[in-house]
C-alpha cells in the first residue's frame, strides 16, 4: 500500500515537489508526478493548502499550471457530486455496451494481453496505487473495446485505490467513455508504448486511431467479487460532556478542531459499502492512516442509524461531504481552491477552471 505519512511527511512531500517538472513529464509512468492524491483524497490535505504552499516557494502560476489544472479537475468533480450522483452519466449514455454487470475475464485475471496495463494492474493489487494514463487506457480498453459498463468498471476499481474518491474516479470513467465528455478516448499501443516505456507489438490494440472506434474484443466475463466487508462495530467510549468529532475515510485532517478537547470517531458507513467498498487491504490501510493522523481517534462501523442514537447531534462536528451531508450534523466546510460562497453548479470544467484562474489571480 502507499506509504502511511504524518502529516509533517506530507507537507515535506508537497515542499519537494516540482510542478515545473510535472508539467513536463506527467504523462510518462516515470514522470516527476505529487504522489498526493491518497492524502487528498483521504481528506488529510486540501487542494487549496497544496496551492498556498506551492505559491510561498515562489512558484507562478504559470509554472504550476499543469498541477493546478489537476487539483482544478478534483475540485471540480467534488463541486459536481454536490449536485448530481457520480453512479449516474453526467451527459449521455454510454456510446458501446456489450455488458452491463460483469467485467472481462482477462482483466479480473490481469491477463489482457497489454504488458503495460496488466503490469499495472498487478502494482494496483500491491500498492493501491495507479498511475492517471495507465488508469486511462484501462478504462479505454474495458469500456470501449470490451464493451463493460463503465459504473460496473467504475465500482470494482474504486475499492482497490489508496486515493478512492467516487467523484474523481467515476467521473473519470464516464469521461473516458463518453459519458462525461463530448467525445470518446482511445489509445493505441504505439501511444502506450510511448508514454510506458513498453515496447510491444502485436497487441490487440497494435493498429491505427482510425481502427479504434470500431475495434471490439470478444472475450469471457465474470462478475466481479467484493469478499470483504467489515464487521459492524457499534461500541465507543464517548464522553458526553464533551463534544464529538467525526471523521470519516473523506476526512481525516489532522488539524481540523486541533484545539478543542472531544471525542474523535472515525465512522465507516455501512449504509454506502454497497456503492462504494473497500478491499481488506485499503479498508486497513486507511484505518492504519487515521491513527497516524490522530493517535487517540477510535474506529466505528455502523450505520448511521444504528450509530447516531450514541451521540448528541447538537455537539457532533464533521466537515461536509456527499455521504455525510444528510445525517443532520454540524457540518464544517471543506477547503477549495474556489471557496464560492453558494453551492452552484459548476458547469463545465473549463468554464470552472476559468472562474478559479480569474480568483485566484485576484487574490494574488
Amino acid at each position: 500500500m502507499m506509504p502511511l505519512l504524518s502529516i509533517s511527511e506530507i507537507y515535506a512531500l508537497i515542499d519537494q515537489f516540482d510542478p515545473v517538472h510535472y508539467g513536463k513529464t506527467r504523462n510518462y509512468q516515470n514522470g516527476g508526478v505529487s504522489k498526493l492524491s491518497a492524502y487528498l483524497s483521504r481528506g488529510i490535505i486540501s487542494t487549496r493548502q497544496v496551492y498556498e504552499r506551492l505559491r510561498r516557494r515562489g512558484i507562478t502560476h504559470y509554472e504550476m499550471e499543469a498541477f493546478l489544472m489537476e487539483l482544478c479537475w478534483r475540485d471540480h468533480s467534488q463541486r459536481i457530486w454536490q449536485h448530481h450522483n457520480p453512479q449516474i452519466e453526467v451527459r449521455t449514455a454510454q456510446h458501446f455496451i456489450y455488458n452491463e454487470n460483469q467485467l472481462p475475464t482477462p482483466v479480473l485475471e490481469t491477463n489482457t494481453g497489454i504488458h503495460a496495463i496488466d503490469d499495472a494492474l498487478r502494482t494496483l493489487k500491491i500498492t493501491g496505487y495507479m498511475h492517471n494514463h495507465l488508469r486511462m487506457y484501462l478504462a479505454a480498453l474495458v469500456c470501449n473495446h470490451y464493451g463493460a459498463h463503465w459504473r460496473t468498471a467504475a465500482k470494482w476499481f474504486f475499492g482497490q485505490l489508496c486515493d478512492a474518491d467516487a467523484a474523481s474516479n467515476h467521473l473519470s470513467w464516464q469521461w473516458v467513455c463518453g459519458a462525461n465528455a463530448p467525445k470518446v478516448y482511445y489509445a493505441n499501443q504505439d501511444n502506450i508504448n510511448k508514454y510506458t516505456d513498453s515496447k510491444q507489438s502485436g497487441s490487440s490494440l497494435d493498429t491505427s486511431y482510425e481502427n479504434l472506434p470500431s475495434l471490439h474484443i470478444t472475450t469471457a466475463w465474470q462478475n466481479p467479487d467484493y469478499p470483504f466487508q467489515p464487521s459492524s462495530t457499534n461500541v465507543a467510549i464517548l464522553n458526553k460532556t464533551i463534544p464529538t468529532h467525526l471523521y470519516t475515510p473523506y476526512h481525516l485532517d489532522p488539524n481540523w478542531r486541533k484545539e478543542e478537547t472531544a471525542n474523535k470517531i472515525l465512522f465507516w458507513d455501512l449504509d454506502h459499502w454497497n456503492d462504494y467498498p473497500f478491499t481488506k487491504s485499503v479498508f486497513d490501510w486507511i484505518n492504519e492512516l487515521a491513527l497516524v493522523q490522530i493517535p487517540d481517534i477510535q474506529i466505528v462501523v455502523s450505520t448511521w442509524e444504528e450509530f447516531k442514537g450514541n451521540l448528541d447531534l447538537k455537539k457532533t462536528f464533521t466537515k461536509e461531504h456527499p455521504l455525510t451531508i444528510s445525517n443532520g450534523l454540524q457540518c464544517d466546510q471543506r477547503d477549495w481552491l474556489w471557496p464560492v460562497a453558494s453551492l452552484e453548479k459548476p458547469g463545465s470544467f473549463f468554464n470552472y477552471w476559468k472562474k478559479v484562474q480569474k480568483y485566484l489571480r485576484r487574490e494574488d
